[in-house]
């Protein structure tokens, strides 16, 4: 089990700041959607949000899937990393209701997909400054009998 939460932690390690970037492109979409909206039709019938539509249901459904598989998988030894890594995933799922539900819990997804970027940020930068840690932290655990 310990080479699969290895791998799993190299693999979070990439996938946080994968996520990061696909948050940063999902609101440059949402900006270049929104100005590029033309009078008339309704704000559903838009075709200038599919491409941050789209964008958002990969980020919301598969690959959010995906990131917490592999932090469940990684275990991390850090509480705190650990609960970051296993709630991001479960944050990122409630982006999709968010954005369904209407004027009044609409307004709070930009809000968490600001948390989100922030809080995946924050994680990257601990994976890739704990990285070090963490290994020094297998090499100096003593062996246990079997």
């Amino acid at each position: 089990m310990q080479g699969v939460r290895r791998g799993a932690r190299a693999v979070l390690k990439y996938f946080a700041p994968l996520m990061f970037f696909l948050i940063v492109v999902q609101v440059l979409l949402a900006g270049e959607g929104i100005f590029g909206i033309k009078k008339g039709p309704k704000l559903d019938d838009q075709k200038t949000l599919d491409p941050h539509r789209f964008l958002g249901f990969l980020i919301t459904e598969p690959i959010a899937l995906l990131f917490l598989i592999a932090a469940l998988l990684a275990w991390l030894p850090d509480k705190k990393l650990r609960w970051v890594s296993v709630g991001l995933p479960l944050l990122t799922f409630a982006q999709a209701p968010l954005a369904w539900g209407g004027r009044w819990s609409g307004m709070f997804h930009p809000l968490n997909a600001f948390l989100l970027l922030g809080l995946y940020g924050w994680l990257s930068g601990r994976l890739h400054r704990g990285a070090r840690a963490v290994t020094d932290d297998r090499a100096a655990a003593p062996a246990t009998a079997r």
